[in-house]
C-alpha cells in the first residue's frame, strides 16, 4: 500500500518492493487510491518510477472526481486510461449487470471503455453469464494494454485531422 505520509525514498521502495512481487506484471491503478490521486507530488513520484521502468501503464479507477492521476500521467508520458464504469460498487447480480449494460453502451458510443469491479460473487457469476455474449453485442473484450493502444491511436487520428 502506498500513502500519502510517506517520504519519497520510502514511497519508491515500497513501490518497486509492490512491483517486483507480481510476476508479468504490465500496469498498475489505484484500487483505494483516492487520498493519493489527489496529489500531484505522490503522483509525480508514481509517473516517475512507471517512466524509469518503461514497460507500465497506469490505470486510473477515478475513485475521486478531484484525481490528478491522468494529468500527470500525461505530463510523464506514461501510457494510461482511466475507468468508465465501476461494476459492482452495488455487489448484486441485478446491480452489477445494469452497470455491465451501461459499460456496453459506453463502448459503443465512443469505441472504447473499461469497466473494473472486484472477485464478489455477483461480480464473477454475472461476468461469467455475460461475457461470452459481448461479441454478438457488437463488443469485445481486450487487455487494458490494447484498449490504451486504441485510445492512443483515436487521439493521434483526432489531433492529425484537426490540423489539416
Amino acid at each position: 500500500v502506498l500513502t500519502l505520509d510517506m517520504t519519497k525514498p520510502r514511497f519508491r521502495t515500497t513501490l518497486a518492493y509492490d512491483l517486483a512481487a507480481v510476476p508479468h506484471i504490465s500496469g498498475l491503478n489505484n484500487h483505494m487510491g483516492s487520498l493519493l490521486t489527489r496529489h500531484p507530488g505522490t503522483m509525480a513520484w508514481l509517473m516517475e518510477v512507471i517512466v524509469r521502468r518503461g514497460d507500465l501503464f497506469f490505470v486510473d479507477s477515478r475513485t475521486t472526481s478531484a484525481t490528478v492521476a491522468e494529468q500527470l500521467a500525461l505530463e510523464y508520458g506514461v501510457p494510461n486510461t482511466k475507468r468508465n464504469v465501476f461494476l459492482d460498487n452495488v455487489p448484486t447480480r441485478p446491480a452489477v449487470r445494469v452497470q455491465l449494460q451501461k459499460l456496453i453502451a459506453i463502448a459503443k458510443r465512443e469505441g472504447t471503455a473499461l469497466g473494473i469491479g472486484h472477485p464478489y460473487p455477483g461480480t464473477v457469476a454475472v461476468l461469467a453469464e455475460e461475457l461470452g455474449k459481448l461479441e454478438q453485442q457488437g463488443v469485445r473484450l481486450l487487455p487494458v494494454s490494447r484498449l490504451i493502444e486504441l485510445q492512443q491511436e483515436g487521439k493521434t487520428s483526432w489531433q492529425a485531422s484537426l490540423s489539416r
